[in-house]
């Protein structure tokens, strides 16, 4: 069995645990549209994009539905009803997939793509090497 890298809210009351290698291997990305934004109060959400059944979570995250996206989807964002803290978002547009908040672990790998580089602030550079998207890329 492979060893498990694990998360935490700041309060700790919710735990993510991923298998280390989903963690290395998997999609990570920068989103700067306008709602991951507001949802973590900052330029944007670092993201691990991996499949659901390798990502647990223990402990119980609110969910609020945000149906007011550049995209018309409507996403589930979970967070910690407690501290606060983003964890993860869904889309119905990739069933299967859940985005986890990197900012949950200790160490996270750089990003391997940019996601809505149209809604980057002009003074940001983008990440060297990392794929450039201007909105949420398909498959």
């Amino acid at each position: 069995m492979s060893s498990v890298i694990i998360g935490k809210c700041l309060c700790e009351q919710i735990t993510v645990s991923i298998s280390k290698d989903v963690f290395t291997s998997a999609s990570t990305g920068l989103c700067h549209c306008k709602n991951c934004r507001q949802a973590t109060g900052t330029i944007g959400s670092m993201n691990l994009i991996a499949a659901e059944s390798t990502v647990k979570i223990t402990g119980e995250p609110k969910i609020y539905q945000d149906s007011n996206t550049d995209s018309a989807t409507t996403l589930q964002r979970a967070f910690c009803g407690n501290c606060g803290s983003p964890i993860y978002t869904q889309s119905p547009n990739i069933p299967g997939v859940c985005i986890v908040k990197l900012g949950l672990f200790d160490e996270i790998p750089k990003p391997s793509m940019e996601i809505y580089c149209k809604s980057r602030f002009s003074w940001e550079k983008p990440i060297d090497d990392a794929k450039q998207f201007e909105a949420m890329p398909t498959k």
